[in-house]
């Protein structure tokens, strides 16, 4: 059965995923505390992002959300929280789908950018 999701109807989506993503990407920085050596490069996914934001959904061949990921760390690779954070959001989007659209470093110093 296929449904049928008008342009409004999919704007109202953007608040409540966004949510699902910010409750779920702040869990998993608290339980990141707890973790111990052998999750050192999750840890480091974790720790180098300052926040996720939507930057679009698109309902063709499933839920897709393309997201933005805002860093402190100049680091590329953040498949393992992605997929952590579809799994986790999955009981309330069915379906879902988190894909990385672009990496913003908005650091105004540090490594890579002044040095």
């Amino acid at each position: 059965m296929k449904y049928l999701i008008t342009e409004s109807q999919l704007k109202k989506l953007y608040n409540p995923i966004q949510r699902a993503i910010d409750i779920t990407f702040q869990k998993i920085k608290e339980e990141s505390e707890d973790w111990g050596m052998d999750d050192i490069d999750a840890i480091s996914q974790v720790d180098s992002v300052d926040k996720i934001k939507i930057s679009n959904i698109d309902m063709s061949g499933g839920l897709k959300v393309y997201v933005d990921i805002y860093v402190n760390y100049p680091r590329i690779n953040f498949e393992e929280l992605l997929d952590e954070i579809e799994a986790r959001i999955s009981d309330h989007f069915p379906n879902v789908e988190i894909i990385e659209n672009e990496i913003k470093d908005e650091r105004k110093f540090g490594p890579g950018i002044d040095w």
